[in-house]
């Protein structure tokens, strides 16, 4: 094989390899981002009451 034939395909195998990473990366993000829309809100039980908004903590409801 010739050098400049080597080199061209050691240039094309590299380009090759590296979209596919770029892709399969890009495919795994996706479901991911999918995965995390969908499961997000579980924690929460579906709930979408306010919150109260009183932050004094324990120390300061013991003290009353």
């Amino acid at each position: 094989m010739r050098k400049e034939t080597g080199i061209l395909l050691a240039g094309s195998l590299g380009i090759i390899i590296g979209l596919g990473i770029f892709g399969v990366r890009k495919f795994l993000l996706n479901k991911s981002r999918e995965y995390n829309d969908y499961y997000s809100d579980f924690h929460r039980h579906f709930e979408k009451k306010q919150k109260e908004e009183n932050h004094d903590g324990v120390e300061f409801l013991a003290m009353r």
